[in-house]
């Protein structure tokens, strides 16, 4: 056939339409790709129910959801675990209960005052410090061993503490976050210094609360006491009994008053009065923020009377506390003290004994290898004295003994910064030898000395520097003021930085 002719009959064709076989064979192609096609869309439908079935149970859908906004900054569920799961942990291990509503506030605040914070210090170029970054990695250094020591994985131990959606990279944001916000802080609160006036000028006004009180009191009971009927029930006292009781007791207390006026002394009569055998005195020392904690009962009346501006050496009184009794107080002596020390920054150097003795497996008490010898413990003596000598030739200042700390000191925690510790008390949980030491009456700026440590791991002799001493009084004023200060800073901070929260995503915290 020529190619004329099979172009003719193809035309014909596509005229007449296909034949009625051709049209059937259509049909089929058709309906079996409609069929395949529902299949791979069904199929699709299904793989993708899957997937978000399993996404959804691993939380990722959950952990996304932003819970709180701070500068412009979305927090998540997960991030905001950090501050809320250690928090509810840490109320159950004490079997203390807080609401969930308080919990999700708390964790909110405390997003607020970080988030806050490291924006601000952004905002100002202050940068976190190698320090500070070497610290973040440290604790998740320490976190991943104790998870190992407890025998478990990293990531489920953080999960256990942060929260079901914790990772380490979220947790070292996190710490890296909370961490320039502290040095943030502690770099403002370093600025903040007070004049001898201005710390003056705080004591005049919190005089009742910073003088040292002297008082002698007794409580003189005027409680009717319940009684039991025969059936061992208890039966409360009438109130014809409880005016009776106190009647009794105002009685009393004006006799032991009048005596006192006559010139009694005040422990004798007290405890005649109060029937005691105790011959303790009655006679109370205390600043004047502690006055309250002197009474069981009746605080506020009686503070009130001690704390009056018009009180003097030997004023008595009487003070009924209602259904209770009375108290007898005598007024000896209100003032503030100039000479007791609050505080002190000082500077030392440890040289450590050695340990040069094996264990005796006869003496199970005692590991002799981990206890130094006499003549190691006088070797380190010896050294220490050398090192204060070389001190004493020199130029004999704070900076000359730091240098001296960083070049012989064994105390890891002090070594790199000249030995000194600065603000501690006498309740610093220290060497109580160096303790005493530093707070020893008489002591000045620039003392030196020698001190035996006797605790284990840590035998041998510090050398002592005493650089500065604070009043009591100038640090309870300092601290006060600074709190002030600091809290007003990061009001006004959190107030340019505000929060704003998701209640509904907030509640799923729990």
């Amino acid at each position: 056939m020529s190619a004329s002719r099979e172009k003719k009959q193809r035309v014909a064709q596509a005229a007449n339409g296909p034949t009625e076989k051709e049209r059937r064979a259509a049909e089929a192609a058709r309906k079996e790709r409609s069929k395949r096609t529902l299949y791979t869309v069904v199929g699709v439908i299904l793989a993708v129910l899957v997937i978000a079935l399993l996404v959804w149970h691993t939380g990722i859908f959950e952990k996304g959801k932003v819970v709180a906004t701070v500068n412009g900054r979305d927090y998540t569920l997960a991030e905001m675990g950090y501050y809320y799961y250690p928090t509810a942990y840490a109320y159950s291990q004490y079997g203390l209960t807080m609401d969930e509503e308080t919990l999700r506030q708390s964790a909110v605040d405390d997003l607020q005052q970080y988030a806050a914070l490291a924006a601000a210090a952004e905002a100002e170029g202050f940068a976190l410090s190698e320090e500070g970054a070497q610290s973040v990695e440290d604790t998740i250094s320490e976190i991943k061993t104790y998870a190992a020591q407890s025998g478990t994985s990293f990531k489920t131990y953080i999960r256990s503490v942060y929260g079901p959606y914790m990772t380490e990279n979220l947790l070292r944001e996190c710490l890296t976050r909370d961490t320039l916000a502290q040095e943030y802080y502690s770099a403002h609160a370093d600025t903040l210094t007070y004049t001898d006036d201005e710390l003056t000028a705080y004591y005049e006004e919190h005089a009742d609360d910073m003088d040292t009180f002297t008082y002698s009191s007794v409580f003189i009971d005027g409680s009717a006491p319940s009684t039991t009927d025969a059936d061992g029930n208890t039966v409360e006292a009438t109130d014809a009994e409880k005016t009776a009781a106190m009647t009794t007791a105002k009685a009393t207390a004006d006799k032991l008053l009048q005596d006192l006026e006559d010139g009694g002394d005040f422990a004798a009569l007290a405890a005649e009065a109060t029937a005691s055998e105790d011959t303790e005195s009655y006679e109370t020392t205390v600043v004047g923020a502690s006055l309250a904690n002197g009474f069981s009962t009746g605080s506020t009346d009686c503070v009130a009377w001690l704390t009056d501006a018009a009180r003097t050496e030997g004023d008595l009184t009487t003070i009924e506390v209602a259904d209770s009794g009375y108290w007898v107080l005598r007024f000896t002596s209100r003032a503030l003290d100039t000479e007791s020390y609050g505080s002190a920054d000082v500077r030392h150097i440890l040289v450590k004994a050695e340990l040069t003795q094996e264990d005796d497996p006869s003496t199970e008490d005692v590991d002799e290898s981990t206890v130094p010898t006499q003549e190691a413990l006088d070797a380190a003596e010896a050294k220490a004295q050398e090192i204060l000598d070389e001190y004493a030739a020199g130029e004999q200042t704070a900076e000359a003994f730091g240098a001296l700390a960083e070049e012989y000191s064994e105390d890891p925690g002090s070594n790199t910064n000249g030995g000194l510790y600065e603000n501690i008390t006498p309740t610093t949980s220290f060497l109580p030898a160096f303790i005493d030491w530093t707070f020893a009456e008489g002591r000045e700026s620039g003392d030196t000395g020698l001190v035996e440590n006797d605790q284990e791991g840590q035998y041998g002799w510090h050398v002592m520097y005493l650089q500065d001493h604070t009043l009591t009084w100038k640090n309870t004023a300092e601290n006060a003021l600074t709190s002030d200060a600091l809290s007003a800073w990061t009001t006004g901070i959190e107030e340019t930085y505000p929060v704003t929260t998701n209640e509904t995503n907030l509640a799923l915290l729990g």
